[in-house]
């Protein structure tokens, strides 16, 4: 029988034990506790190093070249201060944002690159508690993105219009019109968009204007509230979301810029295209006048400076394969009118008066475009009489006029796919249907050019 002395002994050896391993024990618990905040911090900073670098590369834009790239850089620096509430400041160096071209593997020649490297001090919380000082862990992260360019096509191939309604400045009318009894008004599967900040506020404070509703909703004749229950709505975008940090001067300065080099690389295709129709002093024009041309170019001017119309008509030839029509020189009114249903998509290009004054358009400056689809059709009732009555037109393609103003745009009926951009908007529409369907602007010369490039997160290695 063991003795109460050697117990206590025992007890005494557990004692001295536990004392020796507790420091012990608790400095791994410190450590692990800081290794994860570590890695934590390390996947934050990484996240934010990713979407700087992808922002970087996506604007890599407006002059910016290998070694002076600010565009790019501003960006690059509001996403990093986006993602870590931020801007890295706290010492020296923990902001690197460089490019550079590097030769390509196989025939693909040189690709260029954007690269950002991040670096922060964090503090080590357990050490500072133990050591009464504040030590600190450097924290290192790089992301690398293919810059992105777009593709050159004789037949298009250039931008992506990625929106169904653009709207840059001013917009009237109404998008939706919808009541306890059912949704009767137009109907919107897409995205409308809007730079200026001061209208997209106005639009969402308007019980009116705040909620779109799509097809499905007018489909299965559902109210205002039932349709809003079932998420078959959609409210107005503003683009200051794609630009953080962006006052709403900055925002417009960045659209105009947009529409400066899209206006450059409409008239590079034109001028590059080697199947051009070019009609000329005609304040009316009847398009196609051949329905069987197989010409994916026309480029309209007219000896009447004041304004002229274009009538149109639905085109012959390949159904999927877009018909261009560019009208290159300024004119204060312009009229696009609907003859019969337009099945193969049409991309309208007009910039007007941007190029003379690119950073300020006053109202009464701009062109006006009307665009009707409705129109008269003869027909003989039961005495043989040859009367008239209204008919209205669908629509395939592009109204990309973003210079102007669009006013009215008398919509009746019908089914408008694809997109429209303007910036100015005078909405007249009842009972039509928009979908957006994706079309690019025309962008290179002849030939089978080259294949847009996307900007991607790539493997740092490459750099």
């Amino acid at each position: 029988m063991m003795s109460l002395h050697k117990e206590r002994k025992q007890k005494g050896a557990f004692l001295v034990f536990f004392a020796v391993l507790l420091p012990v024990f608790l400095l791994l618990v410190a450590l692990v506790s800081e290794i994860g905040r570590i890695w934590a911090y390390h996947t934050k900073l990484q996240n934010a190093a990713d979407a700087a670098a992808l922002a970087g590369a996506a604007n890599f834009v407006n002059g910016d070249t290998i070694d002076s790239h600010p565009n790019a850089d501003t960006f690059a620096a509001r996403y990093v201060a986006a993602n870590l509430g931020h801007n890295l400041t706290s010492s020296p160096n923990l902001q690197q944002f460089q490019a550079e071209t590097k030769a390509a593997s196989g025939s693909e020649g040189e690709k260029s690159y954007y690269r950002v490297h991040l670096e922060e001090e964090i503090p080590l919380i357990q050490a500072t508690a133990a050591w009464l000082h504040r030590p600190t862990f450097l924290v290192k992260a790089t992301a690398v993105a293919l810059i992105g360019k777009e593709g050159t096509s004789g037949g298009g191939g250039g931008k992506k219009l990625g929106k169904m309604i653009s709207i840059g400045s001013e917009f009237e009318g109404s998008v939706n019109e919808a009541n306890v009894s059912s949704i009767f008004g137009s109907v919107f599967d897409g995205d409308v968009v809007i730079w200026n900040q001061e209208t997209y506020q106005k639009m969402m404070h308007s019980e009116k204007d705040s909620k779109y509703f799509m097809k499905e909703a007018k489909d299965r004749f559902l109210t205002r509230e039932q349709a809003i229950k079932a998420g078959l709505y959609k409210e107005p975008l503003w683009t200051g979301n794609d630009y953080p940090g962006m006052d709403n001067q900055s925002l417009m300065n960045q659209r105009n810029a947009i529409i400066a080099e899209d206006a450059e690389a409409v008239k590079k295709a034109f001028d590059n295209a080697s199947n051009v129709v070019v009609k000329n002093d005609k304040q009316s024009y009847d398009l196609p006048q051949d329905t069987g041309s197989s010409s994916s170019y026309y480029k309209l001017t007219s000896s009447d400076s004041n304004n002229f119309t274009i009538n149109l008509y639905n085109f012959g030839g390949n159904q999927d394969e877009p018909v261009y029509i560019y009208i290159p020189n300024d004119y204060p009114s312009i009229n696009i009118q609907l003859h019969e249903d337009i099945v193969r998509p049409i991309i309208f290009c007009y910039f007007g008066k941007y190029p003379n004054n690119p950073w300020y358009m006053p109202s009464d400056t701009r062109t006006t475009i009307r665009f009707m689809n409705a129109y008269d059709v003869e027909y003989v009732d039961e005495k043989g009489n040859i009367k008239k009555r209204s008919a209205y037109a669908s629509f395939r393609g592009s109204i990309y006029t973003p210079t102007a103003k669009i006013e009215p745009f008398n919509y009746e009926y019908g089914n408008f796919t694809g997109s429209l951009y303007a910036d100015k908007i005078q909405f007249n529409s009842n009972h039509a249907n928009f979908k957006f369907e994706e079309f690019s602007l025309p962008g290179g010369g002849g030939g089978s050019g080259s294949p847009a490039v996307k900007p991607r997160l790539v493997d740092n290695s490459l750099w």
